[in-house]
């Protein structure tokens, strides 16, 4: 009830906003991100940074202002930032067995002391069946390549989540914004090409190249519609 309230109020600001804004770069700051669907197929060398959690700037509103992005790392700093990435290439690049793996212990070790993990897994068998689906989903993977969760009907929450930079650059979240093990294993099977979900724009990124575009006639469907055409088209190695 409670986020359902949140939500209904999200949705009330956005809407407020909408008609009282003047100018187009202010209409939609606070267009919540769950209203927000962009999946898009990028090439895997397009992804070359990830946000620290810390620095996010915004886990409710899609559009985010300020420095944020001058906070991105390189992409070849994140195993030492995510447990779960880091885990995945212990597994499948140093071949070690998935209950030795840093994830494995640690999980387990909620267990212990919890008796659910943060994936609502209650007991070993649960967590083991984990790591059995995913040395299946490296089959797979290695197999078919990296396939769309809306491919295969599967959690679109679950596609790549990344946030787009002042540049267009292409930002992967450190964590809880899904994909993390796609990702690795993208990387490991030397994928050329993923799927991402967009779930956050830097303000200065629609300035540059989608609200020149766009007037205050517009709604959010044509916003969301001119992002997504955006990297239809946009071919540059960011």
């Amino acid at each position: 009830m409670i986020n359902y309230l949140k939500s209904t109020k999200d949705l009330l600001i956005s809407k407020i906003l909408l008609l009282v804004t003047t100018n187009v770069e202010t209409r939609f700051l606070k267009l919540p991100y769950y209203n927000v669907n962009i999946i898009k197929k990028v090439k895997l060398s397009q992804i070359r940074y990830f946000l620290p959690t810390k620095y996010i700037y915004s886990q409710k509103y899609f559009i985010w202002q300020g420095n944020w992005s001058k906070k991105k790392l390189s992409i070849n700093e994140y195993r030492k930032y995510n447990l779960n990435y880091n885990s995945v290439f212990q597994i499948f690049k140093n071949k070690i067995n998935f209950k030795r793996s840093d994830e494995y212990k640690m999980k387990l070790n909620d267990l212990k002391k919890k008796g659910v993990t943060a994936r609502g897994f209650k007991d070993i068998k649960d967590l083991d069946h984990f790591f059995y689906n995913l040395l299946e989903l490296h089959n797979k993977m290695k197999k078919n390549g990296y396939q769309s969760q809306k491919l295969i009907k599967k959690n679109l929450n679950d596609e790549i989540g990344v946030f787009i930079g002042p540049n267009g650059e292409i930002i992967k979240a450190q964590d809880k914004y899904g994909g993390t093990h796609r990702f690795a294993l993208a990387k490991i099977l030397k994928l050329k090409e993923v799927y991402i979900n967009i779930r956050a724009v830097d303000q200065n990124f629609l300035k540059k190249y989608i609200y020149k575009n766009m007037s205050l006639k517009n709604n959010e469907l044509l916003l969301i519609k001119n992002i997504s055409s955006f990297f239809n088209k946009y071919k540059k190695s960011f």
